[in-house]
Parts: structure tokens; C-alpha cells; sequence
């Protein structure tokens, strides 16, 4: 099954991009803080007979389901020299070398194939979404991406999710503060209300035990998603590579505290707070005589939640930031670190 969405590996990716490895596995990028010469990504599917997902000949598992313990996981079925210690972050990560991949999707291609000639009662769905999100809010065709299985067309009409993209720092705020006006009877288009957020809820007060469920009520209050038709269609706001706050190398983290910390902090500027990772300067909270003035949030479940002046609670991993030009030091909270999982969150105070 041809793909025009394959083309060469670019120079630089984004968040959420996909890639395939001479092997056939696929990945998925993680982040907008990303090295040149590899790619910080998470292991998601891999050639596998008995697979529910299919792609031309091939069947493939599902190997990532959304938690740190599952990237852990699939960091062990791959070769030694697809995880390295990585200087900017100070731990070991999944970053496949460039000259490993075989095949890079691009997410804008793709959809621009669907719109033209949606191929089944998905890509219909998507057809609609890309449209409204053109007609309503004056976003460019050409600014929008699929995502997920439908991208490398692994999908399957009967069970697959749509999981599209909004690339740029201006149109992902235009999408973000317009969501609204994306309800329309005639298209059939409305927004996710809580009630449909109960799985999601209940996956993360698994995952992390200490949040109840008024907690996460709270939160998911504030997620943005529509419906088209039945067709629940999450958009994640991307970063172009040139738009990252952060160049990789730019700064490296240290921990500081093994076991996470808890502070309260008042959120200063959440202009990054809906990319990922979800980047929040904050007032200078002090813990040990410690000043902090920055979250940083590898956790998807809390990502795109804040606002400024927002009071929150934060779990998280203490580190020290320096900058590697300067040696300039400030402190952060990392939350979504392998060693804090199920222990690392972010919650409303009010």
C-alpha cells in the first residue's frame, strides 16, 4: 500500500512525529527538545503476527499505552545503541540514531491525501474535522496534520482512534482559545464534555493513586477535545522546530532530591503550557532554601491545563538547571520522570 506521506527524514522533527526503524518498528517523537543527531522518541508499535494493527502485508503490536512504565518497557526491546545517556536531561533515553530509520511520515501529507479522497467512514471523520477547523477558524489546511495509526495507514475503521495536529505557537493558541466555536449542528461537530472524560480519569487515578477523583474532575474540566459525529478527534498543539523555547544542549538538569517534592506555586506565564513538554514559569516558591521558577511537564495528563494565576500544587522532581553557555543556575520541577512515576502530578488548588 503506497504512502505519499513517507518522505525523507527532515532535518529537524517535531513532537509527535512518526518514524519507522530498518526493523519496521515504529516510533514516536517526545517533545519539542530534541538532539540533531538522534531522535528523542518512545517505542509505540512493532511487527508482531498475532498484531490488531495493519499496514500492507505487515501486522503490528502495540507496545506504548500512554504511561512512563510502558516507555520503560519498550526501552528493553531495543538494541543497546538506541538508548543513551543524554546530557541535556542527565538519564538515559530512547534516541534511535538518524541513520536507523528507514521511513519518516509526515502528518501534513497525509491529511492533505485524506481531504482530497478520504478512503473510509475514518478518514471521512478526519475530512469534516480538518474542514471545520478551516471553515470556523481560518486555520490553513496546510497547518494541520494526522496523527496516530491513520498517518502510516495502520488503522482500522472499527476500533482505531483519529488523532490529529495544529503546527505553530500562533495557531495552536487560535485553536486553543476558539473551541468553542467549533460546535456546529450541520457538520455534526460539538465539544467533549466531562462525563466522556470518565476513562481518562479513571486511567490516571490508577496510574497515580494520591489524586481523587475531585481532582482530576477538576482538571479534565479543562481539556479540549470535539466530537465529530460519535468520533471523539484530539488535536495536540506542535511547536515548529524553529519555535522551541529550549534548544537541545542549551541547559542540562540535575536532581537534586531523589524522591519527588511537593510545592504549592502560583503559575506566572503558561505560554508553553499546552506544547510538550508543557513548559510553566512560575513565582519563586522556596523549598531548603531553594528558589524554583519553573515547571516542566513530560506527563501528558497535565499538560495544557494552566493558566496564569493559577494556584496549584505540584509533585515533582527537584532539579537544578544551568546554562551551558553560561553556567547561569535555576531550578525546576520535572514531572514525568521514570523514577517519580505515580508519584509526580499537578493539581488545581483553586
Amino acid at each position: 500500500m503506497s504512502n505519499p506521506a513517507i518522505i525523507d527524514l527532515p532535518d529537524r522533527v517535531r513532537d509527535r512525529d512518526i518514524f519507522r526503524d530498518k526493523q519496521g518498528r515504529m516510533f514516536v517523537t517526545l517533545g519539542h527538545i530534541q538532539p540533531m543527531d538522534r531522535v528523542l522518541s518512545f517505542l509505540k508499535y512493532v511487527p508482531d503476527k498475532e498484531g490488531k494493527w495493519q499496514s500492507g502485508d505487515t501486522r503490528y503490536k502495540r507496545m506504548f499505552w500512554g504511561s512512563v512504565d510502558s516507555t520503560v518497557e519498550g526501552m528493553s526491546l531495543l538494541p543497546p545503541n538506541y538508548t543513551i545517556f543524554d546530557s541535556h536531561f542527565q538519564t538515559d533515553l530512547v534516541e534511535p540514531p538518524r541513520t536507523t530509520i528507514k521511513d519518516y511520515f509526515n502528518p501534513e501529507r497525509r491529511l492533505s491525501e485524506i481531504v482530497t479522497e478520504p478512503k473510509d467512514a475514518l478518514e471521512e471523520l478526519v475530512q469534516i474535522a480538518a474542514e471545520t477547523l478551516h471553515d470556523e477558524l481560518k486555520l490553513a489546511i496546510s497547518n494541520l496534520g494526522i496523527s496516530g495509526s491513520i498517518l502510516w495507514k495502520g488503522h482500522n475503521p472499527s476500533f482505531s482512534d483519529i488523532n490529529m495536529n495544529v503546527y505553530g505557537f500562533k495557531e495552536s493558541w487560535i485553536l486553543y482559545d476558539n473551541y468553542s466555536n467549533l460546535e456546529n449542528k450541520e457538520t455534526q461537530t460539538r465539544i467533549r464534555n466531562l462525563p466522556e472524560w470518565n476513562r481518562g480519569m479513571k486511567r490516571v487515578k490508577k496510574r497515580i493513586p494520591i489524586l481523587d477523583m475531585t481532582d482530576l474532575r477538576t482538571l479534565f474540566s479543562r481539556r479540549k477535545a470535539i466530537y465529530v459525529k460519535d468520533q471523539c478527534i484530539g488535536i495536540t498543539p506542535i511547536l515548529n522546530p524553529d519555535e522551541a523555547p529550549i534548544a537541545h544542549g542549551s541547559e542540562s538538569y540535575t536532581t537534586l532530591v531523589q524522591n519527588p517534592v511537593k510545592l504549592s506555586m502560583v503559575v506566572e506565564n503558561a505560554d508553553y503550557g499546552i506544547f510538550h513538554p508543557a513548559i510553566l514559569t512560575t513565582e519563586p516558591t522556596t523549598i531548603d532554601e531553594t528558589s524554583v521558577t519553573r515547571i516542566m511537564i513530560y506527563d501528558g495528563a497535565f499538560g495544557g491545563l494552566f493558566k496564569n494565576g493559577d494556584w496549584i500544587e505540584v509533585s515533582g522532581t527537584l532539579q537544578r538547571v544551568t546554562q551551558t553557555d553560561t553556567d547561569a543556575e535555576s531550578h525546576q520541577l520535572m514531572v514525568g520522570t521514570k523514577a517519580g512515576s505515580g508519584k509526580e502530578y499537578v493539581k488545581l488548588l483553586s
